[in-house]
């Protein structure tokens, strides 16, 4: 027996409250007493153990996955393992209560296998692209190629869900590049967002809702009405502060038209973000500044402008980063920033092209947090195309938002967004994931569209080449490092993996079951012990692309080794049944191989529809009852008399028919 004395002087802070530990029952058991102050809420978070409050005075609310419950002295709440969990005290006297928890290994195991049960609608955004130019593979890689394939798993598991993204109109890149091509930014502007659309529908991407930021009213009252807002906000100050001009013709300066070093890493960096490090600048800040147009070193004027004090919107984007679960490198994104001290952003700037900034005559509206609001009114004119009384202006706290982008983003999307929300939208508590990539290098190097250093989308996509194309960019997608792109590298994933192993085994498959079986699936006979191994890792592997493809594990580079090597594993399998004597002497163990196999090509549609879709449904056309629509919930064996026929998607697929692919010298 043992016996814990507390007192309230052992207090000490965790987990946004008071909490003092009691002791350890076992290894494996803990108890804690915790006090939460009036109007005090504690910062969201999720353990491995099982946890159980047992609310010894007060009362307030627990919200977790599910939903949210009041409680009061004498109710006892159950917390399952990695259940996101928040308690607030909305009384006036201490809330007190008792945490007991203790660790079962099977439940946490099970608990990580299973993905989150989804409400509501579900809108997955791709970071909306920059129409200055055409997509090249170091955009269709990341955000572009992530998002539809997300999208698709969810809709294939039942769950309402939508890929958004659109052409950010206002972008000073855009302004630039006119400028360059002697053209006004307007003409730019829907140039490259028509051929950006098309380039996105030879990838076989699947865009539920395109928005343009020019030519919608609707779109700029809704902007203008949040600006408005944000003016109001006491995060937001009007300022005279320091900016940046070029010496030569006095122009602002500001994004592409000033580079210099990083306040933050001391790399190189543009005006106003690092792509190296992520962080935030004001240009002015810039070490060894310099102008785009002209060779003079910038002067240093000021500007009254309204700007966002960011360190009074820490607490909100500190709440939001712990609920939504974000990569430990955007944490460490913020953790430094906070390290910086005072930073306050302006969010508008002058310029001739964007949407102006009532009030602030010659000035327009950031197009950073003008992309913000743009995400809500993008679900809205989804919406609306839909019957779907969804308003940009309401957001529900149930929608579900998935946001896929670069890492040289993630302070807008995930930092500045969630700021600028809780100022505007006081009211909604976001619930939004976070999905990052790094850069994908060509040749070791940066893509770059200016330097003309890159690889078209257009260059390499086609109807036959399109699904090979998707399976290198899996394979070499830029997740948590850069990673690299070759032509030699890509016709190697089509010639040395689809054509020779994964045609090569489906035609060597199809011709015994069409010769031996007239074209379909034979009942399976004796089983040996490799046979029943091969079956058990067949639902291995679709349980594991089914994690590659979740939002909690989401990969698309393990989605795309993991069939690799599944497909390995089917080759391996039949080269060691694949003796003719044996055939013939011992037919019940052949029947059994071929079977299998059948079941395993069969398992290959459904698990590769969100990864390469055409292939999948050609593949699927092939073999009666198999569907692309819905997700396999496990792994069943074919009847026998199925019909299995995979000529088409063997004919279709025999050779590329792309000269990029095909040829031996490199663009």
């Amino acid at each position: 027996m043992r016996k814990y004395t507390f007192s309230r002087t052992e207090l000490s802070r965790a987990f946004g409250i008071d909490t003092a530990t009691l002791g350890t029952g076992s290894a494996r058991t803990g108890f804690s007493f915790g006090k939460v102050g009036p109007g005090v809420t504690s910062e969201p978070h999720r353990h491995d153990e099982i946890e159980a409050f047992v609310v010894l005075s007060g009362a307030g609310k627990v919200t977790t996955d599910l939903g949210e419950i009041s409680v009061e002295a004498g109710d006892v709440v159950l917390f399952h393992p990695f259940e996101a969990h928040v308690l607030r005290n909305d009384g006036n006297k201490d809330l007190d209560f008792v945490d007991v928890y203790w660790r079962d290994g099977e439940a946490a195991l099970d608990a990580a296998a299973k993905t989150t049960a989804r409400r509501g609608p579900t809108f997955v955004f791709s970071a909306p692209p920059t129409p200055n130019g055409d997509l090249h593979l170091g955009h269709l890689s990341g955000p572009y190629f992530g998002a539809d394939v997300h999208t698709r798993f969810l809709r294939m598991k039942g769950v309402e869900a939508y890929h958004l993204t659109g052409s950010d109109d206002y972008q000073s890149y855009v302004a630039t590049r006119a400028a360059t091509d002697q053209c006004t930014p307007a003409n730019v502007a829907r140039y490259y967002s028509d051929e950006i659309r098309a380039t996105l529908a030879l990838l076989d991407c699947d865009v539920h809702s395109f928005q343009a930021t020019m030519g919608d009213d609707g779109y700029r009252e809704f902007q203008a009405a949040c600006f408005r807002t944000l003016l109001t906000s006491t995060a937001v100050d009007l300022r005279q502060s320091p900016a940046l001009f070029d010496a030569v013709t006095g122009h602002y300066l500001y994004e592409p038209d000033v580079r210099g070093l990083c306040p933050d890493c001391g790399g190189s960096a543009a005006g106003n973000i690092c792509e190296e490090c992520g962080a935030p600048n004001l240009c002015h800040d810039l070490g060894a500044a310099r102008s785009r147009q002209s060779a003079e070193a910038p002067l240093v004027g000021s500007l009254r402008r309204p700007e966002l004090v960011l360190e009074r919107c820490y607490d909100n984007i500190d709440r939001h980063l712990r609920a939504s679960g974000v990569p430990l490198r955007i944490l460490d994104l913020f953790a430094r920033l906070r390290q910086r001290g005072e930073l306050s952003l302006p969010i508008t700037h002058p310029s001739d092209w964007g949407l102006p900034a009532e009030g602030f005559p010659g000035q327009v509206i950031w197009v950073w947090p003008e992309m913000a609001f743009g995400f809500l009114y993008n679900i809205q004119a989804l919406g609306r195309s839909m019957g779907r009384d969804w308003k940009a202006e309401m957001p529900g706290n149930d929608w579900q938002i998935v946001h896929f982008f670069g890492f040289d983003n993630s302070f807008y999307h995930a930092l500045l967004y969630p700021a600028l929300y809780a100022e505007v939208f006081s009211h909604w508590t976001p619930r939004i994931r976070y999905h990052v990539n790094e850069f994908y290098l060509l040749d070791g190097k940066k893509f770059s569209t200016s330097c003309r250093h890159a690889v078209w989308g257009k260059d390499v996509l086609s109807p036959k080449t399109v699904d090979v194309v998707r399976l290198h960019l899996g394979l070499t997608r830029p997740e948590g490092e850069r990673t690299d792109f070759t032509l030699d590298a890509l016709r190697r994933t089509e010639n040395e993996v689809f054509q020779s192993i994964w045609l090569n085994w489906l035609e060597a498959l199809n011709q015994e079951i069409k010769h031996v079986f007239a074209g379909r699936v034979p009942d399976a006979g004796d089983w040996s012990p490799v046979d029943r191994a091969f079956f058990a890792r067949i639902e291995i592997y679709r349980a594991a692309m089914e994690r590659a493809y979740s939002d909690e594990g989401f990969s698309v580079r393990r989605a795309a080794t993991q069939v690799c090597e599944f497909v390995r594993d089917c080759v391996i399998y039949r080269g060691a049944q694949d003796f003719a004597a044996a055939r013939r002497f011992y037919p019940a163990r052949n029947r059994t191989s071929l079977a299998l196999q059948t079941t395993a090509a069969a398992i290959l549609a459904p698990t590769l529809a969100p990864l390469m879709p055409r292939f999948a449904r050609t593949l699927a056309r092939g073999i009666d009852g198999v569907s692309t629509e819905t997700w396999p919930r496990s792994v069943q064996r074919l009847a026998p008399g199925t019909r299995f026929d995979l000529r088409p998607v063997l004919v279709f697929y025999a050779k590329s028919g792309n000269p990029h692919l095909d040829e031996e010298e490199a663009l």
